[in-house]
């Protein structure tokens, strides 16, 4: 972590605009074979967050495929437990240019 190179930036004239972020840690720095299941879960959870924070015209994908989440409510929905739960009400604040808020039901756990 004590090193860095510049970044490699290259030019690709035959899509629009991108960002494509890699990550290669090193893991004998951190004494490890590989990356553990609950590093992966909570990187891919970073990346479903990203998702459903962005605007909906930015596709956001995971291992090269797109997270289907395009607005922050489809966000919202990942952590209701069931389809039954999807049903109960849910109280938007009228989108503004900075924020969102969504309110619902709860059975205790979140």
């Amino acid at each position: 972590m004590s090193s860095k190179t510049e970044p490699a930036i290259t030019q690709d004239s035959r899509v629009k605009d991108f960002t494509c972020i890699t990550f290669k840690p090193d893991l004998r720095k951190f004494r490890m074979d590989s990356l553990d299941d609950d590093i992966v879960a909570l990187f891919t959870k970073r990346v479903y967050d990203m998702a459903g924070v962005t605007d909906k015209k930015v596709n956001v994908f995971l291992n090269g495929q797109r997270i289907d989440i395009s607005t922050f409510s489809d966000y919202v929905d990942l952590y209701l437990k069931n389809e039954e739960a999807k049903e109960l009400p849910k109280i938007k604040q009228p989108k503004s240019d900075r924020w969102e808020v969504i309110c619902s039901l709860s059975d205790g756990a979140f």
